[in-house]
């Protein structure tokens, strides 16, 4: 499915496997790329690589383990004009240590804050800026997990496989809310079970397929996002069910709740 010419993408998590991926092909497609990275050096080499295959690419620079600079990333992404579409692709896997709790730099549970948080500040940063136009999608999972209202920073019996999947529930579960709140796509996604990515390797696991194909799903969902599809959930290519507490407008409250006062000194 093709997209249209001149979309203005900024895709997080973009030096490196399904990013990496993703913004080759959406350069290739015609887009205009704001690409962030956590490194200032891989994001130049983005930038240039991109550029020397005849794509037009900006670099910006932000650790998302920091909710002080994901607020930064939303001002610098605009710096250079308005953007269409948010693709939401930076996360954290289960770690290599699965039974080590990491915490952020503002002392949230590592993958809640990378995975959840920064993605919601981000998009809200945006939102309130009348951007982006036309779509986000949030690269999720398949491997969802239940939340714990009374422990979502995860610091109870931890597991980094569970705080992985509680995570992207969480993610799944803003989705769902943001479609219901604007007026321009929301969706998210599964892009493909252990994909070869960095994420996936430093986990200890094999990958079962190249990321070029997770960043295949994500463009065929952008494209049916810009033509309407809103407030789902994609595993691949089909529509699927989340798990039950995605579904329950409920709990997906206070979930917000929880959220919005764990954001409200960065917001």
């Amino acid at each position: 499915m093709a997209l249209p010419n001149g979309l203005t993408v900024l895709v997080t998590g973009a030096t490196g496997g399904i990013g990496r991926a993703l913004v080759t092909s959406l350069a290739g497609a015609g887009s205009r790329l704001v690409l962030h990275g956590r490194s200032a050096d891989r994001v130049a080499e983005t930038v240039r690589a991109v550029a020397a295959a005849g794509g037009d690419a900006r670099g910006v620079v932000a650790d998302l383990s920091s909710l002080d600079e994901t607020g930064r990333l939303a001002e610098e992404a605009l710096e250079g004009g308005p953007i269409d579409v948010l693709v939401n692709n930076a996360g954290v896997g289960f770690g290599k240590d699965r039974t080590l709790r990491e915490s952020s730099r503002d002392g949230f549970e590592l993958r809640f804050a990378v995975n959840y948080l920064a993605p919601v500040l981000l998009t809200r940063k945006l939102l309130a800026r009348g951007m982006p136009t036309r779509a986000v999608v949030n690269v999720a999972s398949a491997g969802q997990a239940p939340l714990d209202l009374d422990d979502l920073q995860s610091t109870h019996h931890y597991d980094g496989v569970q705080a992985y999947r509680r995570s992207k529930l969480a993610l799944i579960c803003v989705t769902f809310d943001l479609a219901e709140e604007t007026e321009i796509a929301v969706n998210a996604l599964h892009p493909g079970t252990f994909l070869d990515t960095g994420m996936v390797r430093q986990s200890g696991i094999s990958p079962l397929g190249p990321a070029s194909r997770g960043a295949d799903t994500i463009l065929r969902l952008l494209a049916r996002s810009l033509r309407g599809i809103t407030g789902r959930y994609f595993d691949q290519l089909e529509p699927a069910p989340p798990d039950p507490q995605a579904l329950d407008h409920g709990f997906r409250t206070l979930l917000r709740k929880r959220t919005d006062d764990l954001l409200a000194r960065f917001l």
